[in-house]
């Protein structure tokens, strides 16, 4: 099994096979990710309704750990690729290995301040009494793996710029495939194993990462792979450094801006009771079963944009822009059609109560029309991180966030009540894909196309 498309493939192969060819590992690995968080909510729903929101809200601070992961994660990808395309392997091979510094340094930092501020945090967002102690049993956990989930987000990247996307599907599958045994043996105390609830399903996730990285590890350095790694080589730059943090830092907050939306988003549903926060949880949980998969084609996207544009093949951008949207709407409008064909079914998977249940048929009839905008978003902003452009990538969730879907749902919640909440989500998606495009063809055409805009 060949394991990195050659790099004369990715600047000059046909681009479509490309991308299906780059995404279609993404993808499968984000099914089993997805099946992943399915069955997690499934489990966990099992011990109620307060555990489903407790997990969800809980989420809203673990996604601030998955931001700099995927979000640094993002930036090692773009770096290697753009240096790879430009032939500067040594620069390559640098940043790869300052993976590890970094996800030791930011790991321990995140580990620490967030045992200090999750309690604060989530009396704030009105979390109280057994929610309030559940959520944190869950997130004191997660927490204290962080620099283990880092290293393993970071090194995924580091086999992307390469332009290998079979190894991190391998890894990623083997993590989730662990996580779904250990899930209910340590929640429900199966066999020999104590009976942990919430927090089984957190050390179980601990647990499969750990797992998961030492086979990275054995892989990155047991194996031959395009390129030799050795912690001889390693030499703090802050070259490498500014080159990954380039993309990765206003990547990473900007998803922390997308955490905190969705602690004011819990924040406007307070008012509605702990039954709409379960109904909110149960709906990104099917969004992310939607979304998840085009993220590998977003992927692909930033791969062959980054290689392409270091090597100056501009005239290919718009190109792999254009297969990337073509492919992803596809995936969005069949996972809409399905969804919103039987809400309820869906909504009964997770949902315990009769309350909960009709608020979450409600939310997913409506929000899923959201689906196919988000298919546009997501490859711009993929293009624009696959060129370097982080503070763009920045201001397009920005745009989205609080500029279109939060004030949409404030005002629908105030003039609308709850089912106004699941219009300016969709409302929000709609707006946010539009401006984003627009902006995508204004900097291709007068600064990247122009000569305008050179970023390594």
């Amino acid at each position: 099994m060949i394991h990195k498309i050659d790099e004369q493939q990715l600047l000059e192969g046909s681009i479509l096979p490309l991308i299906i060819k780059l995404a279609l590992p993404m993808i499968v690995a984000f099914a089993f990710q997805t099946s992943y968080n399915f069955l997690d909510r499934y489990f966990v729903s099992r011990l109620g309704d307060m555990a489903t929101a407790a997990i969800g809200m809980a989420f809203t601070i673990q996604l601030f750990l998955i931001a700099v992961g995927s979000g640094i994660g993002v930036g090692i990808n773009s770096y290697i690729a753009r240096n790879l395309g430009a032939g500067r392997v040594d620069q390559a091979v640098s940043t790869a290995l300052h993976a590890f510094v970094l996800a030791l340094v930011i790991g321990l930092g995140l580990t620490i301040g967030g045992l200090l501020l999750q309690r604060p945090l989530f009396m704030a967002m009105g979390a109280r009494g057994d929610l309030l102690e559940m959520i944190l049993d869950y997130l004191t956990i997660i927490l204290l793996f962080a620099p283990i989930v880092l290293l393993s987000m970071f090194l995924n990247n580091v086999f992307r710029g390469w332009g290998d996307t079979l190894y991190p599907m391998v890894f990623m599958v083997t993590g989730t495939v662990l996580n779904i045994i250990l899930d209910p043996l340590l929640i429900f105390g199966w066999g020999p194993f104590p009976r942990m609830g919430i927090q089984g399903a957190a050390l179980a996730t601990g647990l499969a990462r750990v797992l998961a990285l030492v086979v990275t590890l054995w892989v990155l350095f047991g194996k031959k792979i395009p390129v030799s790694l050795s912690f001889r080589k390693l030499r703090f730059s802050w070259k490498s450094v500014r080159g990954i943090f380039q993309v990765g830092l206003p990547s990473s907050v900007s998803q922390f801006l997308t955490s905190i939306a969705m602690g004011i988003v819990f924040a406007i549903l307070k008012t509605f009771g702990e039954e709409a926060q379960a109904a909110y949880t149960i709906v990104f949980t099917y969004e992310m079963v939607a979304f998840l998969p085009i993220l590998g084609v977003g992927q692909a996207v930033t791969i062959l944009t980054g290689h392409n544009f270091g090597a100056r093949k501009l005239e290919r951008l718009k190109t792999i822009l254009y297969r990337g949207v073509q492919v992803a709407f596809t995936m969005m409008l069949l996972a809409a059609i399905g969804v919103a064909l039987a809400p309820r079914v869906f909504a009964g998977v997770f949902a315990k109560s009769d309350a909960v249940l009709d608020m979450t048929a409600q939310a997913l009839r409506i929000s899923v029309f959201g689906y196919v905008f988000f298919s546009f978003y997501i490859c711009i902003i993929a293009s624009f991180q696959g060129l370097g452009l982080g503070r763009q990538y920045l201001w397009a969730n920005l745009v989205r966030l609080y500029v279109f879907q939060l004030p949409l749902i404030l005002l629908g919640s105030l003039m609308f009540h709850l089912i106004g909440v699941w219009y300016g989500m969709v409302l929000g998606n709609f707006l946010s894909a539009g401006v984003v495009t627009a902006w995508f063809l204004y900097l291709y055409q007068k600064k990247i196309v122009a000569g305008k805009f050179r970023a390594i």
